[in-house]
């Protein structure tokens, strides 16, 4: 690249006038001069970068004393002058002519190489798919046959490219129906070529284009342009182009080492931004690698750097990297990425450029390095996004097509050391560096076993890793690693182990010898690897102190791990080919012969037992050092496996090495740590620590097994069969140190020396050396010791895991292994091994269970087993087994034959030493004496008979006669003393299955011989035997029986004596238990006893029934009536401000923007769109007020002696005055104090004397109270604040209100300006009741009897001063959480706020029994009822508590004057709900004429029912209004209603219809059916049933008059029923026609507001009647389907950037980038996450969310608290997913979408969190409110 450039400038600078001139003017020209150049043969890359010289720095110059957030460029310029130049030089004519005309003629893509970004979704297929990394993006996946396989979802963690259309990663189904096409076309190999001008212009152009990005993105940090881009001076007087002085950039690096935080604060401080754009900033360098904070002058910008490096060197750390670059520099490095992306976009449009850049980033001339050569070793000085760029250029112009893709693998593998050291150097992610392209090109097997024949890609990469391990080499040249050593570069070359993993991934069918070579040249150096590992991380056994800190275990583990799958595969191959085999063998024979575990020169000793000897090598566990590091060892025994295939033996002539270790040596190291791991369970090692005990965890763990445990008993297995049996047995029991333990004599010798621990000691090391031998006779399942497939040994696996207990499918998949492709294979075998048992209903996972033949399969003593599975699977078998009435033993199991090289490994079970054992073992257990005696040693030893006397029966070894050998050691004879023995019952049936087992065997033998008598009399002697067992067994039941029976009769004394003391107490509990049962049976014997259906309100009100009720204080335990004067009780309770309901969400303000408000919705009634509002719940348990109190202070005490909360964010935050129940720690945060029945308070004289006064003389009496309303002068509301210097006094006792001030308040209103402190309203009054009297003339008095005013003080509601104060108590948080401002008693708002609360309520509860399809009253559970009973009549005696009917008078004023009057400036029929106006009436409505006398509680009388009757009317207008009576409804006919036969009444309603519409311009359909008046009044009749539920319900507690059967059963809340109860009447005829209703209707309809609702000219559309009940979103039945659609999603703050983390709110289903800082937004001064700021906007402070690709629901309640749920998809076991680790393709579960719906729609999400929390253990605390 240098010689040209210089010969070209000469040229150039003669030229460049002329060039110049031409250049700004148009952009034409400078493409001729380009194609001059290239006529005359001259054109080179200078020539181009004179054009952009100029326009660079001209368009994309950043703007001084400006900062990167607020660029601005412009692109279409930019276009024209930069990108299309290049592409008419290219094409010679117009562009998109010519790449059209291209792309058409080139075949179609047969291959997709999509590029992958970070998080996007993959699918590999678990049927097809090579290994785990070749994946299937989101387009080529849906047309794919894999969606119907077994697929597996995943996230990309970016940089990989999708693998369709690549024959070499799918076994099959290559190509989706996409490239399909692409694949059928391959056209002659010519086809790819470009006509040649255009191959010659393309190449100058992509040189060109190269180098330029070359040479600016891989600048060494200078401040300036190199000179050939430079402007020159000549240039700015020319144009007066760059007047401003030169400006510089600061530009600050990502790294990996400072946290978010740390930069946010230092980029607020230094460069003194907002704390939104020093945000901004960070997480541009997060996504960019680079942002640039300031554009000023060289040395503004340099103090700027030099302050951020200062900032950040703190705290030790690396200071940030920052550069000082000029502004043009920081031009042409954007337009450089640009060129990049404007690069790919061309090599899309035809093979031919592809191959074509191919060739000219692979093209080098010396001296210089080909440009990819050049990025692949200049890759970590680049910063993120210029990385990525180069990446996915390479990608998608030479992994393509196999030539280059081929080309690129050897380049990359040449300079793969430069690469890695890079990486390693580095910080950033493993996917943001060149070291990552390894995947591409390594997992092609082709190309993979091309490089290892051709390029020593296996030397170079081992190379790379060895360097790195001697780095950490001891001087004994093994590996060491040291604690608070930094590992990171280390760490960083495992992903080495990775690529060789991939390399090794696929074996070769054909070798070749230069692949041997290859091949073998690897293993040469893997095993100097092993050599470093063979002993590394040696522990000597600490005696007399304890360790004193722990050493470093972790590193060499995890080394082990990405290590194992290396080795496994390098093993593999050698299995494949028998020179490779051979060589690998004798070099590690060699190798190991080189290293010795043992000293040489050291003579060993011979050890002698039962007339053998053996010569041991001498090594004392207990006292030297012993490692559980043996990779070399292990691989020897790897490779032995494979020798039988290929005729060869460890003997054979080709494995002949001289000099080679003996069988003896090859197994000592492996042994030693058989022993250490026997001596730890023995209890020696306790001085050794954890890291011992951890690392023995890993090494017998699913993770390390295969390549430790599993080859160790392999290599042992080998020793056995090479070795002659009795000596193999002594070299053992020397290592265990038990030659004298198998000494005849050893009984003896330690009673003359007892030392306790060691005894025990000794007993342990028996059991765990009998163990060993149990598992290597027994352990088979391993091709090449059993003659058996590797499918079976994972059918073993998981018979012995399902022995244990049935599982499910995750769980049996983790017990097994995972292969170098991260499957287990259980899924080819299970269905032969158990069958499935589906879930139940919506709950539970599936399992998979044992078949039942395959449980005598079941070993005991299996070596997989942690001692918890050993006795979990035995007791588990037993219990099986007696169920089965079969003997309570677990014998041993067949086993399968042995292969011929390890056939002499059965010899071990008939040589003398064994024999001797099994017989010392049986005698000591005979001997009563014996103290070395155990069961389990017992237990083992049978467990070798038995494997013996299978062994003997199947005859796979003609050499075996164990029975015949063992009548020589009287076997036979001391099984069958044992058999009577008391002292091992426990193994009675084992060993009568034993001698039945011998006898059988050893008959054949014997038949013929004078011996044929024995077995019958043995059999006798048995049986004998058994019986007197039987005997003793039986009286052993006597004495138990008899036992049992004594304690007993002592407990009942005990008992009785207890209640003599406690009588009393017994007599209360009974008689409660008497009143109790009363009370429930109550209402059912009412109703029972009247002949007529109950009423509730009107004249012919049923009689009440007051029944008193006793509860028990969950935290004294003592009984309490409820009663008006006695100590007060109360329920725990909780308020929230609640959206569930809502029908219009987020748009509450767009109402009052209409008005030109913006404060919060009227208080006065429930808007029509059903809330925010506060809504009230308990969990429904009963304390005192005192009790309560106490509680509560003794929480608040302990919370504030508590320093500042060091845990997570607490279930209850005490600051809002929460606390949990004290019985079912349920979330509370106020009181719900139990009122007695409202009917106690109203006076017996009043009730029955009211006159029945008409609908209308009503209306009209109101009427004229409205005509006098005035407002109440100023001068009278100060007098107000003495009258409440009660409730100012209340206010200063009240602890619990004022302890603590609530943070997020907007407007605290003061006491001292003014008690009614309520911007919202005026207060009113109007006229004495009298002169309404007299106006209304003869039905004046009948009305004023309504309205009882002078009532002697008697009447009022007398309470109790505490259950006053708990009544005002709760109505401060219904005020509080509603209006969101801290307490105030003496607000006007309080009884709004009550009463909506109330009215809120009962909605949500109506709405959660019509989902739930339960019946009205029937079916509420006790929270409910006692919920609604206790609220309703706190609210009916609140104004008579709170003593400020003026107030009261002046709500009653104001509600009636919105209905009656409906003034136009004021809300319309639709903006109210219709209930909610109903309840606030109903309380207010008795104080309308008094101003200083209590209010009278309401009684259901005249009074309510015309109340009701004005509401139902208002509803049925609405319903008039907004329904389409033109949808046809199936309806049956309905009898009565066509028995009414008035034909008046029926053409009434559509009379009323039509006018209120034409009143309204309801919109009129032209073509509308002729409507029928019945079918109107039915559509009307369904549409008031939930107003009329939520009446019944409302009314129902109220009153306290029991409901009828009907509306105990589900579907029985018709119409009809509903009125009998309410007391209204039933016809539309009497409900509705009268002349004033209908000029009422007239007026609601007229109003202005209903027009622009109905005509749609306001933003909001009226609410529909009845009211829905809300659902959650629905969600797509199949995962996969949600994850395609958000990885569309991109994060709404930044530009086309991804969101992380896409979450779904599930209440409206809007998309949100969640957790990411680009997302927070400010809520109350602090910053929150997407998730917090929406669940306030949407759900008033309540979310619940679905986290897209973590596969979990999150619950969120503002503003810091939350928890994870699992999510309602399940996979085909009935398992769910949370996180997508397994992957496995997920249905959406209704049952359990349901179930969260309830706890949404029940107001239970508050209550599931801080359940969460209490029960969370973890130590790091979530940020929730980040999320």
């Amino acid at each position: 690249m240098g010689d040209s450039i210089d010969n070209d400038l000469t040229f150039s600078d003669l030229e460049v006038e002329r060039v110049l001139l031409v250049f700004p003017d148009s952009s034409r020209s400078c493409v001729d001069v380009w194609n001059d150049k290239l006529k005359n043969g001259v054109l080179s890359g200078t020539h181009f970068k004179e054009h952009w010289r100029i326009w660079v720095p001209k368009i994309y110059s950043p703007e001084p004393y400006g900062n990167s957030l607020d660029w601005s460029y412009d692109e279409a310029k930019a276009q024209e002058v930069l990108f299309d130049t290049l592409e008419q030089f290219i094409c010679n004519g117009d562009p998109q002519e010519v790449l059209t005309k291209l792309s058409q003629l080139d075949s179609p893509p047969s291959v997709c190489g999509r590029v992958f970004k970070m998080g996007e979704p993959t699918y590999s297929c678990r049927e097809c798919g090579m290994d785990p990394t070749c994946v299937l993006c989101v387009d080529c996946f849906k047309q794919s046959a894999h969606r119907h396989h077994k697929y597996k979802m995943g996230t990309s963690s970016g940089g990989g490219c999708c693998d369709c259309g690549d024959t070499e990663a799918w076994r099959s189904e290559p190509f989706c129906d996409i490239h399909v096409a692409g694949s059928e076309i391959r056209p002659d190999p010519a086809g790819h070529h470009l006509p040649d001008d255009l191959t010659e212009r393309a190449r100058a152009a992509f040189t060109a284009v190269l180098k330029y990005a070359y040479q600016l993105l891989t600048l060494e940090y200078t401040t300036g342009l190199p000179s050939d881009l430079q402007v020159k001076e000549s240039d700015e007087n020319l144009f007066g182009l760059f007047n401003t002085p030169d400006a510089y950039c600061t530009v600050l690096f990502n790294d990996e080492s400072h946290t978010f935080e740390q930069v946010i604060t230092t980029l607020v401080r230094v460069v003194k931004c907002s704390q939104r754009d020093a945000i901004d900033f960070v997480t541009n360098t997060d996504r960019e690698g680079r942002v640039v904070v300031k554009c000023s002058t060289f040395q503004h910008c340099t103090e700027l750097k030099t302050d951020i490096e200062r900032f950040t060197a703190r705290h030790g750390n690396r200071p940030l990297k920052v550069l000082v670059v000029h502004t043009h520099v920081i031009a042409h490095q954007f337009y450089a990425m640009k060129l990049l992306d404007w690069l790919q976009k061309i090599l899309g449009y035809a093979e031919g450029f592809r191959v074509l850049f191919s060739d000219v980033a692979l093209q080098n001339k010396a001296p210089d390095a080909s440009i990819v050569e050049g990025i692949l070793l200049l890759d970590s000085h680049l910063w993120k996004s210029a990385r990525t760029h180069w990446h996915r250029l390479i990608i998608s112009g030479m992994l393509m097509e196999y030539e280059s893709k081929k080309a690129f693998a050897k380049v990359f593998t040449k300079n793969y050391g430069s690469v890695l050291k890079d990486f390693m150097r580095d910080d950033h992610d493993h996917s943001f560096s060149v070291a990552s392209m390894s995947v591409q090109v390594f997992t092609v097997p082709t190309l993979a076993h091309y490089l290892i024949a051709n390029d020593d890609v296996l030397f170079i990469l081992l190379n790379t890793f060895i360097s790195e391990c001697t780095r950490k080499c001891n001087k004994a040249g093994k590996l060491e690693f040291e604690r608070n050593v930094p590992t990171g570069t280390f760490k960083r070359a495992h992903y080495i182990l990775y690529d060789l993993k991939y390399l090794l991934s696929s074996k070769p069918v054909m070798w070749t010898d230069a692949l041997r070579k290859g091949f073998l040249q690897g293993i040469s150096l893997l095993l100097n690897l092993l050599t470093f590992m063979q002993g590394m991380d040696m522990v000597t056994r600490q005696v007399g102190q304890h360790m004193e800190y722990e050493p470093e275990w972790e590193t060499a583990f995890n080394l082990h791990i990405k290590l194992a799958p290396v080795i496994t595969l390098a093993l593999e191959w050698c299995g494949t080919d028998k020179i490779v085999l051979i060589k690998a063998y004798r070099a590690t024979l060699k190798k190991l012969y080189d290293n010795p575990s043992f000293d040489p020169n050291q003579a060993g000793e011979v050890r002698e037992l039962v007339d053998h000897s053996a010569t041991c090598i001498q090594y004392d566990v207990a006292t030297q050092p012993v490692s559980i590091h043996l990779p070399l060892s292990r691989f020897l025994a790897g490779l032995h496996i494979h020798l039988e295939k290929f005729g060869l033996h460890f003997d054979s002539h080709e494995l002949q090495v001289t000099p080679r270790p003996t069988p003896e040596q090859l197994i000592e190291p492996v042994l030693r740590t058989q022993v250490m791991i026997s001596q730890v369970h023995a209890g020696m090692w306790r001085r050794n620590g954890y890291s011992l005990l951890n690392q023995l965890y890993f090494y017998h763990n699913v993770k390390c097994r295969s390549e430790m445990l599993d080859r160790d008993i392999v290599l042992l297995q080998i020793g056995a069969s090479l070795i002659e049996s009795n000596e193999f047995l002594i070299h053992l029991l020397n290592k265990f140190n038990l030659i004298n333990w198998a000494n005849p004599q050893f009984e003896l010798n330690t009673l003359k020396n007892p030392e306790e621990d060691s005894m025990r000691q000794t007993i342990s090391l028996v059991e765990e050396f009998l163990g060993l031998l149990v598992i290597l006779v027994g352990e088979r399942y391993t091709p090449g010791v059993g003659k058996i497939t590797s499918d079976d040994r994972i059918k073993k696996e998981l018979t012995q895991q399902l022995c244990i207990k049935p599982l499910s499918h995750s769980e049996l998949n983790k017990t097994l292994p995972d292969d170098v492709n991260y499957e287990t294979g259980m899924e080819r075998v299970i269905d032969q091994v158990a069958e499935f048992k589906k879930p139940g209903q919506g709950s539970g996972k599936g399992i998979y269970e044992l078949k039942t033949e395959l449980y005598s399969n079941y070993n005991v003593f299996f070596y997989h087993y942690t001692r918890e599975e050993f006795s979990k699977s035995e007791e588990t078998q037993r219990k099986r087994r007696k169920a089965a009435g079969e003997p309570e033993c677990c014998p041993p199991p067949p086993l399968p034959p042995l292969t011929d090289a390890f056939m002499m490994m059965a010899n071990l079970l008939q040589c003398d030493v064994m024999l001797h054992i099994m017989q010392i073992v049986l005698e000591r257990s005979i001997n009563l004496r014996a103290r070395s005696f155990s069961e389990t040693q017992l237990h083992k030893v049978l467990h070798l008979i038995g494997y013996a006397l299978q062994e003997e029966e199947k005859q796979y070894c003609q050499f075996l006669l164990f029975t015949e050998r063992a009548e020589k050691w009287r076997l036979e004879l001391l099984i069958e003393e044992l058999c009577s023995s008391a002292r091992v019952e426990a193994h009675k049936d084992l060993l009568v299955w034993t001698l039945a087992k011998y006898r059988q065997i050893a008959a054949p033998r014997r038949q013929g011989g004078p011996s044929t008598t024995v077995p019958s009399t043995l059999l006798q002697e048995t049986s004998q035997s058994e019986g007197t067992a039987k005997e003793e067994k039986e009286w052993r039941a006597m004495m138990a029986a008899q036992k049992r029976a004594k304690i007993m009769a002592q407990m009942t004394a005990m008992q009785k004596n207890f209640m003599k003391e406690n009588a009393k107490l017994f007599e209360t509990t009974v008689s409660e238990v008497g009143k109790m049962s009363d009370l429930k049976g109550l209402p059912m014997d009412l109703s029972e006893n009247m002949e007529t259906a109950p009423v509730a309100l009107g004249p012919n009100q049923t009689s009440k029934p007051i029944i008193e009720q006793q509860y028990t204080c969950i935290l004294c335990q003592e009984d309490q009536t409820v009663s008006a004067d006695g100590p007060a009780l109360l329920l725990a309770a909780f308020v929230q401000q609640s959206t569930v309901l809502c029908q219009h969400r987020k748009t509450e303000n767009l109402d009052m923007e209409e008005s030109g408000r913006y404060d919060l919705p009227d208080p006065l009634f429930l808007p029509a769109s059903v809330g925010p509002a506060p809504h009230t719940g308990t969990c429904g348990h009963v304390m005192h007020t005192h009790c309560w109190q106490k509680y509560f202070d003794s929480i608040l005490a302990k919370e504030n002696r508590r320093p500042y909360r060091l845990r997570q964010p607490i279930s209850f935050d005490i600051e809002k005055h929460e606390y949990l129940c004290p019985l079912c720690e349920c979330l509370s945060n106020t009181v719900l104090p139990l009122v007695p029945p409202l009917g106690t308070f109203q006076p017996q004289s009043n009730q029955h004397a009211q006159k029945n006064v008409t609908f209308e003389t009503w209306l009209q009496g109101l009427k004229i109270a409205l005509k006098y309303k005035k407002k109440l002068p100023s001068g009278v509301r100060k007098l107000e604040v003495r009258r409440s210097s009660r409730i100012q006094a209340l206010q200063g006792r009240e602890v619990t209100l004022n302890a603590t001030s609530e943070e997020n308040q907007s407007d605290f209103q003061g006491f001292a300006d003014d008690v009614d402190s309520q911007p919202v309203q005026h207060m009113l009054y109007t006229c004495p009741i009298d002169q309404v009297s007299i106006e209304l003339g003869d039905s004046g008095a009948d009305f004023a009897s309504l309205f009882p005013s002078n009532r002697n003080l008697a009447d009022k509601p007398w309470l109790s001063e505490n259950l006053e104060e708990m009544i005002i108590l709760y109505s401060q948080a219904t005020y509080t959480k509603g209006l969101g401002v801290h307490p105030h008693i003496g607000d006007s708002r309080v009884p709004l706020m009550i009463w909506k609360s109330c009215a809120y309520s009962i909605h949500s509860l109506e709405c959660l029994l019509r989902d739930m399809e339960k019946p009205l009253l029937g079916d509420l559970s006790c929270r409910h009822r006692d919920c609604l009973e206790s609220l309703v009549r706190i609210v009916g005696v609140f104004d008579a508590v709170w003593k400020r009917p003026e107030v009261t008078s002046s709500h009653a004023l104001h509600i009636l004057s919105l209905i009656l009057e409906n003034p136009s400036d004021g809300p319309c029929i639709l903006d109210w709900d219709c209930f909610g106006v109903l309840v606030p009436l109903t309380f207010s409505l008795p104080s309308l004429f008094l101003s200083d006398q209590p209010t009278p509680v309401p009684s259901g009388n005249v009074q309510e029912l015309n109340i009701l009757k004005l509401m139902l009317l208002s509803h049925i207008v609405k319903i008039l209004l907004t329904v389409d009576f033109n949808e046809r409804e199936e309806e049956p006919m309905d009898v009565e209603e066509v028995g009414e036969g008035d034909p008046a009444a029926k053409s009434n309603i559509l009379e009323l219809l039509h006018a209120v519409r034409k009143v309204a311009a309801v919109p009129s359909d032209e073509n509308a059916v002729q409507l029928d008046a019945r079918s109107v009044w039915t559509k009307v009749k369904n549409a008031c049933i939930p107003f009329l539920r939520c009446c019944a319900l409302f009314y129902h507690f109220l009153v306290g008059v029991p409901g009828p059967y009907v509306l105990m059963e589900v579907g029985g809340d018709t119409f009809e029923n509903l009125c009998a109860y309410l007391g209204l009447p039933k016809s539309y005829h009497e409900l509705v026609s009268s002349p004033a209703v209908f000029d009422l209707s007239m007026k609601w309809a007229h109003h202005e507001k209903v027009r622009r609702y109905v005509s749609g000219a306001s933003n909001l559309s009226p609410v529909t009647v009845p009211l829905p009940v809300n659902q959650l979103v629905s969600l797509p039945a199949d995962y996969s389907e949600l994850i395609n659609t958000v990885s569309l999603f991109t994060c709404p703050n930044s530009e086309r950037e991804d969101s992380r983390n896409p979450t779904m709110c599930l209440v409206c289903g809007q998309m949100l980038c969640s957790q990411s800082y680009c997302c927070q937004t400010e809520l109350n001064r602090t910053l929150v996450g997407a998730c917090t700021y929406h669940a306030h906007e949407c759900g008033a402070g309540v979310g619940i969310f679905l986290r897209v690709r973590e596969c979990e629901i999150l619950l969120l309640a503002s503003p810091s608290r939350g928890c994870f749920m699992s999510p309602p998809y399940l996979d085909q076991y009935g398992e769910t997913d949370q996180g997508l680790r397994r992957g496995n393709p997920l249905r959406l579960c209704l049952e359990r979408y349901k179930k969260l719906q309830l706890l949404w729609l029940g107001h239970g999400i508050h209550e599931e969190i801080a359940r969460a929390l209490e029960s969370n253990t973890s130590i790091v605390p979530t940020q929730w409110q980040h999320l």
